[in-house]
């Protein structure tokens, strides 16, 4: 196989000796345009623009923290990375409209969680292992009330992986 600078299935992923980080990102984003490629989800690397979907999962801030992990003339390193992710919700509409928004941001979610818990835990082979670690849900904020319902729930992965120099 040779390296085609994305996640596609059938190519490699060529890992960094300095940092996962980039990569996890990529791979994650580029699974999340896949899954939702014929749903009306707009998927963001990073903040979405003016023009906006009802449904947009957007991927946030990566982190990431080393550890020495082994002494020798490799030099290893653990990484420990975090992700932020953040699925939205808008829904026109009164008050019966922010549970309609509440369960599909849930939702959304809930696809990303069983993507990295359980099809994919590697998230394309960059990291050994992805876990959803926190997940904070916002309703509605009064000032938006009148225009709708709007329900954004922002959820953090932590990964873990090997540098090898």
């Amino acid at each position: 196989r040779r390296f085609c600078g994305s996640y596609a299935e059938g190519c490699w992923v060529r890992m960094s000796t300095t940092s996962v980080a980039a990569a996890f990102k990529d791979a994650f984003y580029a699974w999340a345009v896949t899954n939702w490629s014929g749903d009306p989800v707009q998927v963001q690397f990073g903040i979405p623009g003016p023009n906006q979907q009802d449904d947009i999962v957007g991927f946030l801030d990566v982190t990431a923290e080393q550890d020495s992990a082994t002494f020798g003339t490799q030099r290893s390193r653990e990484e420990v990375l975090t992700l932020v992710v953040t699925a939205s919700s808008y829904r026109a509409g009164e008050s019966a409209q922010e549970k309609v928004a509440w369960d599909r941001a849930v939702a959304l979610i809930a696809e990303l969680e069983q993507y990295a818990r359980v099809t994919d835990t590697t998230i394309g082979g960059t990291v050994r292992e992805c876990f959803l670690t926190n997940l904070q849900i916002a309703g509605t904020p009064q000032e938006l009330i009148a225009g709708g319902r709007l329900v954004e729930a922002q959820a953090t992965f932590t990964a873990h992986a090997r540098i090898r120099s």
